[in-house]
């Protein structure tokens, strides 16, 4: 039996397969079982485990967790030695990223998740972890939903204190928050500076771009810019791959973002080819399960 978990900011799906065929397949808010950061609380992972332990031979399944919020190589390891510790199946921990080169079929490929956070990540040919991006929403995550929200924010702002008028972009955030002028907005915004705060008026810049606002539209293309040039980066420091593949909630819902940032991409004219990822990420979590699974032992 293999396992494949895609652990995210909001949500968790846990794929299983026995004998080839799918004996599993279930999506729950990560908030229903993980108490605050994934490592604050030792018992996180045992609810993790009950997710799939009704199935038979989970015990001795090959796992893989693709997990949001490992972002260090002593996360990684510390988060693997507390599942090993409570099963005896083969486990394999990394940032849920990392799913998304595997789920579109590939081992070489640059990806570039856009969701309830963002980050960029690639692989040198020796096989190291190259990252870029996803230092959180308060600071960085270009192109999140809540990182638009806090650009936009911003921008609308800059207007104001230019002596224009509220556009779409701001009125529309006025109508979310409740309020009536763009001073009460700044603190309504920064009165609760919370992940989901911020996150849930993110849509709200791409609707307010369709009504025209060219505000929203130029804070979707600084966002598309900034994660191009963290695809930059990454393949300066070594990434290799011709691909870059895209997923996660914004991105994948989003094609006034899609669109900006293949343009951003190609004129960095590093010869890369943009893709959207078409499967769930979870199916690279399966992918690479499988690939454990199939390991020989080593002694």
């Amino acid at each position: 039996m293999i396992v494949g978990v895609d652990l995210g900011g909001t949500k968790t799906r846990v794929v299983a397969e026995s004998l080839g065929k799918v004996v599993l397949d279930t999506s729950v808010p990560t908030s229903s079982w993980q108490q605050g950061e994934l490592l604050d609380d030792v018992e996180n992972v045992a609810r993790l485990l009950r997710l799939f332990a009704p199935i038979e031979g989970a015990d001795t399944a090959s796992v893989v967790v693709g997990a949001h919020g490992l972002d260090s190589d002593w996360q990684v390891e510390e988060f693997r030695d507390r599942i090993a510790a409570r099963r005896a199946g083969r486990v394999l921990a990394l940032n849920d990223v990392e799913l998304v080169a595997p789920a579109a079929g590939m081992d070489e490929a640059i990806a570039v998740i856009v969701g309830t956070g963002s980050k960029t990540v690639g692989h040198t040919p020796e096989r190291e972890l190259v990252c870029a991006g996803g230092h959180g929403f308060l600071f960085n995550d270009p192109g999140s939903s809540p990182g638009l929200a806090r650009e936009a924010m911003k921008a609308v702002l800059d207007a104001y204190d230019d002596g224009d008028p509220p556009d779409a972009l701001g009125r529309n955030l006025m109508a979310h928050f409740g309020v009536g002028d763009v001073v009460a907005l700044s603190y309504a915004f920064s009165a609760d500076p919370r992940l989901s705060t911020w996150a849930a008026p993110g849509p709200l810049v791409f609707t307010s771009a369709d009504e025209g606002s060219a505000i929203a539209d130029a804070v979707i293309d600084r966002a598309a810019g900034r994660l191009a040039r963290d695809v930059g980066r990454v393949r300066a420091r070594g990434a290799v791959g011709e691909n870059v593949i895209c997923a996660g909630g914004v991105i994948t819902h989003q094609p006034r973002l899609f669109k900006a940032l293949t343009r951003h991409i190609e004129n960095l004219d590093l010869g890369l080819s943009v893709h959207l990822l078409t499967v769930p990420p979870v199916a690279g979590a399966v992918a690479l399960a499988r690939k454990l699974h199939n390991q020989p032992c080593s002694h």
